[in-house]
């Protein structure tokens, strides 16, 4: 017995001695990723969380009072956060759906072998990779009420009665803001969902077109299908962008007129940067990441295959 008890050991222990350095060289490419991921991440979202139950004015090296969930609860009172919060779903409930069908169309077409088709993938793809500061700048002087691109064809083609000041009206800002980000961002659905496609089994496509499936059939009954995980994943990528969504707004409209363009980012840059309330400010980001992680699940099980 006594024998077969060190036979064990003896096999056991280079091989326990194998497990443990694989662990640790394991744990070694890992560990970089890790500090940063600790670093740029996990700190910074604990440190928040943290100063979301003091009052501090970002200023005095020490943080102020404990309050407790008094900033959530001021938060919760202010009319101008649930404006905030509507203008925001208004934001994503309008920009996705549009955003993912335009460009899930067009992935659709230039999958086709048509004429023109490098050319028009790298110019729907350009707006992705301009300089946001372009877009915006670009689009303000479209919008401008009086010498604007748009204005000023509206009253050369006898429509001046459309002719209208869209930043500056609280009924079209969102919307005009929401166009903008639409076509900033299709690109990147674009790209997102011709690699999909490009990545179907051929052979599933060809057995339909075999079967007598014409071009209609196919892209409802066959592709559309196949790509509901691609379409899924655009989706949330697109909904988690609406979300968190800053410079756009600020530099187009600072949140303005009168809070009509407000979304969590810009009232939380507000809040911490020219009020100096960044207690409120850390509750404010504690509650958009939470609104982020809930959607992005909600979505993720609604899409999941079943």
């Amino acid at each position: 017995m006594a024998d077969s008890v060190a036979v064990h050991r003896a096999v056991a222990a280079p091989a326990r001695r194998r497990h443990i350095g694989r662990t640790l060289t394991a744990y070694a490419f890992v560990g970089p990723a890790l500090l940063v991921l600790c670093a740029f991440i996990l700190y910074p979202a604990f440190y928040s969380l943290a100063l979301s139950f003091y009052e501090w004015n970002g200023f005095t090296p020490e943080w102020g009072d404990f309050v407790g969930l008094n900033n959530y609860r001021e938060l919760v009172r202010d009319p101008v956060f649930w404006k905030v919060a509507l203008n925001s779903i208004l934001f994503v409930v309008v920009r996705t759906p549009i955003e993912v069908t335009i460009a899930f169309m067009l992935a659709l077409l230039l999958n086709q072998n048509i004429p023109g088709r490098s050319f028009l993938r790298t110019m729907f793809f350009v707006p992705v990779v301009m300089s946001l500061i372009v877009v915006t700048l670009i689009f303000q002087r479209i919008l401008e009420p009086n010498a604007g691109f748009l204005n000023t064809f509206l009253r050369n083609v006898g429509l001046g009665a459309f002719a209208h000041p869209w930043l500056a009206d609280t009924t079209t800002a969102l919307p005009a803001v929401i166009f903008v980000s639409i076509w900033k961002n299709i690109g990147f659905s674009l790209v997102i969902l011709l690699a999909g496609l490009q990545g179907l089994p051929q052979e599933v496509l060809e057995a339909a077109r075999c079967d007598g499936a014409n071009r209609r059939q196919l892209t409802l009954q066959v592709v559309t299908p196949l790509m509901k995980p691609i379409i899924g994943i655009a989706t949330v990528l697109s909904v988690i962008g609406g979300l968190k969504v800053f410079d756009l707004v600020y530099i187009m409209t600072r949140g303005g007129p009168t809070y009509s363009t407000e979304v969590f980012a810009t009232m939380l840059y507000r809040h911490a940067f020219d009020l100096n309330e960044m207690g409120i400010a850390s509750a404010l980001a504690v509650i958009m990441v939470l609104v982020i992680m809930g959607t992005s699940q909600l979505q993720t099980f609604l899409l999941r295959e079943r």
